[in-house]
């Protein structure tokens, strides 16, 4: 192709037909050009497909990774459990209700709690390629909001303040409590004692309160969950 395009170059200088070859030579640059242009746009889309498909399987392994917080949100009954229970004990020590040893498991449910244990794994590797791979604005803003505020949020408050309160609430049921087994089994020394015991009756109350905000927590952070899957799979669906 190349000595066919010469041979023509040559040719029209020789028969001194300078403006054809003036004009000729525009041509061929500009084919030359559109060349180097379709060269760079298959490039292009070369490489925006490379990054589409690392895109692709990032949102899959983020989608796994929230699949499993869900489940695991979901199956918190540690909160739900000691809510149902302080309404019980509190119900039979103000009203000074005769004891059974039915309580018993709702005393043991009564300092029951659930670190915050997300799976990372996900968000730290789109951490170290970029965020910027994630090309849907609300779709990353979402899932960063996830992690910087929902799970933040729930990590101070299960793995800091629920820890330091059961460390507290622990030392007083191991005064006043025998063959304990947490969310089990915690049978009161003095089950009447406690029934006059009003800083124990108001702690149960706070204890309630506390789980209660817990609750909301966790149902805010179920639904940001539930609206990051949405949006992963509209971009699934895309593709």
């Amino acid at each position: 192709m190349i000595k066919f395009f010469r041979h023509i170059r040559q040719k029209l200088l020789s028969e001194n037909k300078f403006s054809k070859y003036l004009l000729y030579a525009i041509g061929e640059i500009a084919l030359v050009m559109i060349g180097i242009l379709l060269a760079l746009q298959v490039n292009n889309w070369n490489e925006e497909s490379k990054e589409r498909e690392v895109e692709l399987g990032i949102l899959r392994q983020i989608k796994k990774t929230l699949t499993e917080d869900l489940v695991y949100e979901n199956e918190n009954y540690a909160i739900k459990n000691a809510i149902n229970s302080s309404d019980i004990i509190i119900e039979h020590l103000v009203n000074k209700l005769p004891y059974s040893d039915s309580l018993d498991i709702h005393f043991g449910n009564l300092s029951s709690y659930r670190l915050h244990m997300p799976n990372t794994s996900a968000y730290d590797n789109l951490k170290s390629i970029g965020f910027g791979i994630i090309r849907n604005d609300s779709l990353r803003e979402k899932y960063q909001k996830l992690y910087v505020i929902n799970y933040r949020f729930s990590a101070f408050t299960r793995n800091n303040i629920d820890v330091k309160k059961a460390e507290k609430f622990n030392e007083f049921f191991f005064d006043n409590f025998i063959d304990i087994e947490w969310e089990k089994n915690a049978t009161p020394i003095d089950y009447y004692a406690l029934c006059e015991n009003q800083k124990f009756i108001e702690f149960v109350k706070w204890n309630k309160k506390q789980n209660l905000e817990r609750k909301e927590v966790s149902n805010w952070t179920i639904q940001e969950i539930k609206n990051v899957i949405q949006l992963i799979d509209d971009e699934l669906k895309i593709r």
